[in-house]
């Protein structure tokens, strides 16, 4: 597998701030929810509600004019990263600092990702950089990060080259998610297009960072998003085209495939995201294209492999979803049915069950909840 390193400069482009006020008052039980959607160019596509996790109930608070937000994760800083998923010239990193008055996030900058159809951006272990993953684009983009925060100009990219054995999906690579092992040893790329992960070693600086392994996943899997179990020891790979979850073991150097289970028999080509439960006793990904919904798997304490425990149907396209800091509830951003839809977790058996409660979002691909010292206030 060749890849291409490349060094790179970016010129800053500025977005538009917030807008719109809320309610002064705040239950003690409320949390903030961030909301990302597809949307036209000059439309919000970020929204910041204000989630009751006691009735279940979600109150904009106001959107932040950002274009096509996908996905967007928030540095341990409180800073928040949003990709613009678009073509070749005008996809955008954004960074995003509760303002110190109001608490709201205020864009602080923009960054072009000099490589198109952005899906993913995470942050390194140091807070030192923020790496997006470029889908369309086939490569990964390296932005340094200010003290403030804001973003600096794209440092590095690396292209990679190659293909799978589905050739309508994957014809070329197709980088689907960044991820740092838990010790901070190695970044990995998961690559749908080519059926890898990369590792890098990721040291000290990514800035050296050279690939240290390629681990093989089975033929025809297309790997997209990953997550560690809280021992850090094992690891859980969702693939989008086999609807399928490979269990990784990590030693501290390699990352060891230990199991392939079906998510689903559907053969919709469509696997989405990929979650534990707080405590670790389950596991859950999303189902899109067919059968849509989430699975639901039992992980055994002792081994980490996984046992099917349910499928229960949601909204049309469930994307990505998320868990409640409580454990309880289970968010799920339904792109086709245009809403965020609300399911209750069973403490006994983790399945979620639909509460008939959602929040009416267009097009929402990625919600998260907002750690509480980026708590935006009133």
């Amino acid at each position: 597998m060749k890849i291409l390193m490349t060094t790179v400069v970016g010129a800053a482009v500025a977005l538009a701030g917030c807008s719109a006020g809320s309610r002064e008052s705040q239950a003690d039980n409320d949390v903030k929810l961030l909301v990302g959607s597809y949307c036209e160019p000059g439309d919000s596509a970020l929204r910041v509600f204000s989630f009751n996790e006691a009735d279940t109930s979600g109150r904009l608070l106001y959107t932040v004019d950002v274009d096509n937000a996908s996905f967007f994760t928030q540095a341990p800083s409180g800073t928040v990263y949003a990709v613009t998923e678009r073509g070749d010239s005008d996809s955008y990193l954004t960074a995003l600092r509760p303002d110190s008055v109001t608490g709201r996030l205020k864009i602080v900058n923009s960054r072009p990702t000099l490589s198109g159809g952005p899906c993913y951006v995470e942050i390194s272990p140091d807070g030192r950089y923020a790496v997006t993953a470029n889908y369309s684009g086939g490569t990964i983009s390296v932005f340094p990060i200010a003290a403030d925060g804001s973003l600096l100009p794209v440092t590095w990219q690396a292209a990679f080259e190659g293909n799978g054995p589905v050739a309508r999906r994957q014809a070329s690579p197709h980088p689907h998610c960044i991820a740092f092992t838990p010790d901070g040893r190695y970044m990995l790329v998961n690559d749908l297009g080519t059926d890898r992960i990369h590792m890098f070693a990721a040291g000290d600086s990514l800035l050296t960072a050279h690939e240290a392994a390629a681990v093989a996943i089975r033929p025809g899997s297309g790997p997209q998003h990953i997550v560690f179990s809280n021992a850090g020891d094992m690891a859980y790979l969702i693939n989008e085209i086999s609807d399928s979850v490979t269990v990784l073991r990590y030693n501290g150097h390699t990352l060891e495939p230990v199991q392939y289970i079906a998510a689903d028999t559907a053969e919709a080509h469509g696997a989405g995201d990929i979650h534990l439960s707080p405590d670790g006793r389950h596991l859950y990904v999303s189902l899109r294209l067919r059968h849509d919904g989430i699975a639901t798997f039992a992980v055994d304490e002792a081994t980490g492999l996984l046992t099917l425990k349910g499928h229960t149907p949601t909204g049309g396209h469930p994307r990505n979803f998320a868990i409640s800091p409580d454990g309880r509830l289970m968010l799920v951003a339904c792109r086709d049915a245009n809403a965020v839809e609300i399911y209750a977790i069973d403490p006994a058996t983790g399945v979620p069950a639909p509460t008939g409660r959602r929040i009416d979002v267009p097009r929402p691909v990625c919600v998260k909840f907002l750690r509480p010292h980026a708590e935006v206030s009133k």
